[in-house]
């Protein structure tokens, strides 16, 4: 009879401090990031993005992406420059503001067609504001 109390005082514990374990709900705009990333992508692209990505820097991409403009780059890019855009050093808010503020085709010539150098400069460097009218 004790173990039974304990257990169900256990479990009257647990279940009143379980919204502390909630996980937070992903907006729509975060859902549809997921989803280009996963039906439209190139494998090469996606694993370029999955595995050389700073997990901080892919966060922000897949948190506050326009869909349509990181499907892309996760399209037609150059993966070793899509490599650079997310790797160490690059500013979060400045990756945020090329993937929701750029022109698509500012955006895919800078990840075909750039020098690796001076990608990275504009995504550590740059003012924001100067980067999103590119």
């Amino acid at each position: 009879m004790n173990l039974l109390a304990t257990s169900i005082f256990s479990l009257v514990a647990l279940t009143s401090s379980a919204p502390h374990f909630r996980i937070k709900r992903q907006t729509a705009n975060e859902v549809a990031t997921r989803i280009v990333a996963v039906s439209k992508a190139k494998p090469e692209l996606l694993s370029t993005a999955v595995s050389q990505a700073d997990p901080d820097l892919l966060r922000v991409a897949l948190t506050f992406a326009d869909p349509d403009l990181l499907e892309v780059a996760l399209t037609q890019a150059k993966a070793e420059l899509l490599g650079v855009a997310l790797t160490n050093g690059v500013e979060g808010e400045l990756l945020k503001t090329a993937l929701t503020r750029a022109r698509p085709d500012t955006l895919a010539a800078a990840l075909t067609a750039a020098e690796p150098n001076l990608l990275s400069a504009a995504l550590t460097d740059a003012r924001a504001e100067l980067l999103g009218t590119a």
